[in-house]
């Protein structure tokens, strides 16, 4: 068997042979106009200017700058450098080629030297190459350019050097920016903490808070003194501090005094009528209004004195109570606001002690801190200086290594000329020319008709059918012979006369999906991704092949939108069935009918085309009709259409046990194929396995007593094509059959 590769190529080459005698044919016509063209003129004679340069030993030098830049340098001399605007430039005028710069520079070859290790440093030579079709001009353009590429290099170095004073002097500013702003906070920092850190190092402010610390014990206990001597006082007048500051302003004021004397002269008069006075006597009744009129007045008179309105309302007893004081009660009165006065005085002082004594505590405690501050801004400051005065020495080493500038090139030999003699061949022989078109003609058009190949969607031999199914994990049931066709024999292809011989192929297969299917699995589905894969022809041989292992079994036609093959066995077509497809698929035993040439095979005949297909593959009379398949026979074969013409096999498919996927070398698109049976995968589709349909094999060896115009095995010449068979009861001459009865499989023997 071919490999895919030289199948895909012979298909293609059937295909497209004549586009690839096409592209032999341009090949050789190429070769043959090549062959007869005259021999070119030999070149002119060229002349080659060779002139070398070398790496100069720099002059003594001062300064540090001056080395590290001709170092650098060195390092520098590439080809670029060496062929800048200005020395192109310069050449060009030279050569006289101002207006062709692109072939000018072909002309240019440099070669830098080349140091291979474990040998001993040489001179190092730089050589530089210009070609020219006169001895003049290329010397000339060759001198022009290595005193340029000298310039050059010196001109490199001055520039660098500059670019490095330019990047100093704005360092150097920027640096010293930066130590001003570092002696700022340095000075700043020291001008506000510095009064007391200085304290906090000579113990200055130790003493200042132990010093508080001492004031602060003795405003305490002149507290203390104080406080008992008010308690005491207190005591002895019975009254508070605040009780004894009020009864001695009120006893202290002579208008509320008189008030008191009044009132009581006017309660005295009043207790003295009241012997002989009713209390609604005028008389009686006058003296409670003064009385009152004197409470109201001293009521008044007592929230003068003591700077509170409304402090004694409707409180004239309490007024009258607290200023009474005698001159030695008033007297100890007035030493306990005393005492007062100096209580809050001293309380005051200490208040200010201890607000001191924090702030010198805190001082104390940041004292640490504040030293680290100090000595972090002092390094601060040191380094950015440090880092300034290295800037400023770097550029004045960089301004002193002006005067020290030189280039890293010197020319080591003036330019040499050498004539170059152009190599004339002889011209190719025009005979082995066309050979060679003749050869390389068949190569091209191979190349074109391989090409066109990989074009090819369509899988052509079984190897890249078995693999894609692989890939999937589908089981390959097996691979099914082309069939050869008679001119009496419709479509589909069975396996009688001349194919019969292949109707082990088709029992292996059964054998095998039996093997390979469920446990109790009867209904099986046959379908195909695209058309013409022969799905049709695999579903009646399959049914043959299981029919003659002695299964009773049914293939039913579930193609709605084509006609029946039911001519194939020798079965005429229902002529009610196409108007009527329900009715017909209702009334088993006129659907279901017996094959007349093979023993325990029947077949419901397609009810199309019908233009409603999907209406009549859904109907509850196709599930009654599988469902009683199902437990009558022991095989049920299901032909459908296309995955991609029709969805009736996806609608068929949960009547079924499983799918059996037919595909076909050289009509099978292997993205289709894939992208179906992927999305047939992924909805976890019960796929029984996959068969490899028209696959070019020998037929194999025959049976006893078979010869070309053997009908089908099993067959009964006597049944009539026409025969209606039931699916109960006995059949009899007239055409009935049996569904129980049947006689046995004829067994054959090969030679």
């Amino acid at each position: 068997m071919a490999a895919p590769i030289v199948k895909r190529f012979l298909v293609s080459f059937e295909k497209n042979k004549y586009i690839g005698v096409a592209v032999a044919g341009l090949v050789l016509g190429a070769a043959s106009v090549v062959a007869i063209l005259p021999p070119e003129p030999p070149p002119p004679t060229k002349y080659r200017a060779i002139g070398l340069l070398t790496y100069s030993s720099p002059p003594p030098i001062a300064t540090q700058t001056g080395q590290n830049l001709l170092e650098q340098g060195r390092n520098a001399i590439t080809k670029q450098l060496l062929l800048n605007e200005q020395v192109m430039s310069e050449g060009a005028k030279a050569a006289q080629m101002l207006e062709k710069p692109k072939r000018f520079l072909k002309n240019i070859k440099i070669e830098f030297p080349e140091q291979k290790e474990g040998e001993a440093a040489g001179p190092q030579l730089i050589k530089v190459q210009y070609t020219a079709k006169q001895r003049e001009l290329a010397q000339k353009t060759l001198e022009v350019m290595l005193t340029e590429m000298v310039e050059q290099s010196r001109l490199f170095n001055t520039a660098q050097l500059r670019s490095q004073i330019e990047a100093l002097k704005e360092r150097v500013n920027e640096a010293k920016q930066d130590l001003q702003v570092a002696e700022r906070q340095f000075y700043q920092y020291m001008s506000q903490q510095g009064s007391s850190m200085i304290a906090a190092q000579d113990g200055s402010l130790f003493a200042a808070i132990s010093a508080a610390q001492q004031q602060q014990r003795q405003l305490q206990q002149q507290l203390e003194g104080i406080e008992s001597q008010i308690n005491s006082l207190s005591d002895q007048l019975n009254l508070t501090p605040e009780q004894a500051a009020t009864a001695a302003a009120l006893s202290a004021d002579p208008i509320i005094a008189q008030l008191r004397a009044q009132i009581l002269e006017a309660e005295t008069q009043q207790q003295m009528l009241a012997k002989d006075l009713r209390p609604a006597h005028p008389q009686m009744e006058a003296l409670i209004d003064q009385i009152a009129s004197y409470e109201q007045l001293l009521i008044e008179r007592a929230n003068e004195v003591i700077g509170n309105d409304d402090v004694f309302e409707a409180a004239p007893r309490q007024i009258r109570q607290d200023s009474s004081l005698d001159p030695t009660r008033q007297n100890l009165a007035n030493q306990i606001l005393e005492l007062e006065a100096q209580k809050e005085s001293l309380a005051r002082q200490l208040q200010v002690l201890q607000r001191n004594e924090q702030e010198m505590r805190r001082d104390y405690e940041q004292f640490p801190t504040k030293q680290l501050e100090m000595t972090r801004l002092q390094q601060q400051l040191e380094l950015k200086r440090q880092f300034y005065n290295g800037l400023q020495a770097r550029l004045v080493d960089a301004q002193s290594a002006e005067a020290e500038t030189t280039g890293n090139l010197s020319i080591a030999q003036e330019p040499m000329i050498q004539e170059q003699k152009p190599d004339v061949s002889e011209p190719p022989n025009p005979v082995i020319v066309i050979l060679a078109g003749i050869v390389g003609g068949g190569i091209a058009g191979a190349v074109v008709i391989l090409a066109f190949s990989f074009l090819d969607p369509r899988l052509h031999t079984p190897q890249e059918l078995r693999a894609l199914l692989s890939e999937r994990e589908i089981l390959v049931l097996a691979e099914l012979p082309w069939l050869e066709k008679t001119e009496k024999q419709a479509i589909p292809t069975l396996i009688t006369g001349k194919n019969l011989p292949y109707l082990d192929i088709y029992e292996h297969c059964r054998s095998t999906l039996r093997r390979s299917a469920p446990k109790n699995s009867k209904v099986v589905l046959v379908t195909s991704v695209g058309r013409e894969e022969g799905k049709s022809t695999a579903a009646y041989n399959l049914a043959i092949a299981a029919a003659y292992a002695g299964k009773r079994t049914l293939l039913i036609e579930g193609d709605m939108r084509s006609p029946s093959h039911a001519p194939a066995v020798q079965l005429a077509v229902d002529p009610d069935a196409q108007s009527e497809p329900l009715a017909y698929y209702s009334s088993h035993n006129e659907c279901v009918r017996l094959v007349p040439l093979v023993e325990n095979l029947y077949l419901a005949p397609s009810a199309g085309p019908q233009r409603k297909a999907a209406s009549i593959v859904e109907s509850s009379e196709m599930r009654r009709l599988v469902e009683d398949a199902r437990q009558r026979f022991d095989m049920v074969i299901m032909d459908t259409p296309a995955l991609n013409h029709a969805n009736d096999a996806l609608l068929l498919q949960p009547l079924t046990d499983g799918l059996i996927i037919v595909t076909r070398p050289g009509v099978s698109r292997g993205k289709e194929v894939g992208a179906m049976l992927d999305q047939m995968v992924e909805a976890e589709m019960p796929i029984l396995g996959g068969v490899i349909n028209g696959v070019e094999m020998p037929p194999p060896e025959t049976y006893e007593g078979e010869d070309e115009t053997t009908a089908l095995p099993g067959s009964r010449p006597e049944a009539l094509a026409t025969a209606t068979p039931s699916l109960n009861g006995n059949h009899n001459g007239n055409g009935s059959s049996s569904g129980k009865n049947l006689p046995p499989p004829v067994a054959g023997r090969k030679k």
